[in-house]
């Protein structure tokens, strides 16, 4: 059996994700090849640097934005179209220059 296969370190050991087909105790030849970290690993370790080196500073918690109720945004509505339509208020706008 000749291959590439992908394995987990564990515990010292390295273990195959997947049965192989070889007999017990057979030999064989391991070659190590980290896989490729992703956009977002690589972000995170980029941002911990900088922050270590006291370039960027940690983004303050913020609190998060709660959705408008449906009465609120009725509310909204009905000032918004008192006003009229908006290509209305654009050109009254215009004329008066």
């Amino acid at each position: 059996m000749n291959g590439t296969i992908t394995a987990v370190y564990e515990n010292g050991v390295l273990r195959p994700l997947k049965p192989l087909s070889l007999p017990e105790h057979t030999q064989v030849e391991i070659q190590i090849i980290e896989p490729a970290s992703t956009d977002v690993e690589e972000r995170k370790r980029v941002r911990w640097a900088l922050m270590a080196a006291g370039v960027i500073q940690p983004q303050p918690v913020t609190d998060p934005i709660q959705p408008v109720s449906e009465m609120a945004l009725a509310a909204a509505a009905q000032a918004l179209g008192q006003a009229g339509p908006l290509s209305e208020l654009i050109i009254a706008e215009r004329a008066g220059r």
